[in-house]
């Protein structure tokens, strides 16, 4: 522990240049994409999350709520797509074309490889998620805004679309913190979140007003320190070997 000169505890010195503001890319994985929001996912979207048949329980501990119509949801989607804070990520089961590796981000800016991810068939979204609370100067961003089809929920691909989007921030982006947020009574956000790696730090009591109810919130993070095991861990599961013919995992991700 450092002391000053008025004899006081003081944190340790670093060198920090803050990290890279996220930018929209595409994130390939084995089993899935995370993709910008753009327009051509509209009738995806209100088809499959937002619409008003849509699975209203999965928005029950978000901010979201399911669009009355869908001149409602084009106004609503328009303003998420153009969004960078928070910045949104559309979570889609990756195609069999050979252009998707598993490697680095790609630009939006890349009109070939983006052409191909253009959905074709509404059931190919899986989800969604975002970066936000984005400080950028003090190495901190948070995920959240996740909601998930009943498809994606406790699948390889959710696992994956977290793991693409944790390396991003650290490896790409620089960050030192990853934050994640949930109603302290989202007993499955609470679930993902140690299961993944974040550790708790605490309940903030009366966080929040929303939806016409008071919210607790939980509070759980990454550091880039930890990062390393994490990823590890996460690779070790991920890996085809640690799945049967049917998809079945062999080994827990907590055993790994």
């Amino acid at each position: 522990m450092r002391i000053n000169e008025f004899g006081q505890p003081i944190g340790d010195a670093i060198s920090f240049a803050g990290a890279r503001v996220p930018e929209p890319v595409m994130l390939t994985g084995k089993t899935v994409l995370a993709v910008p929001l753009d327009e051509n996912q509209g009738d995806a979207f209100y088809e499959r999350i937002f619409g008003p048949k849509c699975d209203e329980s999965i928005m029950t501990y978000t901010t979201h709520e399911l669009y009355p119509d869908r001149a409602a949801f084009d106004s609503g989607f328009a303003a998420m797509t153009e969004s960078r804070e928070p910045l949104f990520f559309a979570i889609l089961r990756k195609p069999s074309a050979p252009d998707f590796g598993v490697g680095q981000p790609v630009s939006e800016k890349d009109a070939d490889l983006r052409e191909h991810v253009k959905l074709h068939d509404s059931s190919d979204l899986l989800g969604m998620y975002a970066l936000h609370r984005i400080r950028s100067d003090m190495g901190s961003v948070e995920m959240g805004h996740v909601i998930y089809t009943r498809e994606l929920q406790r699948s390889r691909q959710a696992t994956e679309a977290q793991y693409l989007m944790a390396r991003h921030v650290f490896e790409d982006l620089g960050y030192r913190r990853y934050e994640w947020k949930c109603d302290s009574l989202n007993a499955p956000s609470r679930a993902a979140a140690l299961r993944l790696g974040f550790k708790a730090e605490g309940r903030f009591r009366n966080d929040m007003v929303y939806k016409g109810r008071t919210r607790d919130t939980d509070w759980f993070s990454i550091l880039d320190s930890e990062w390393p095991t994490v990823k590890e861990r996460l690779e070790t599961w991920l890996d085809d070997a640690n799945f049967d013919q049917d998809g079945r995992q062999k080994r827990r991700l907590q055993d790994c």
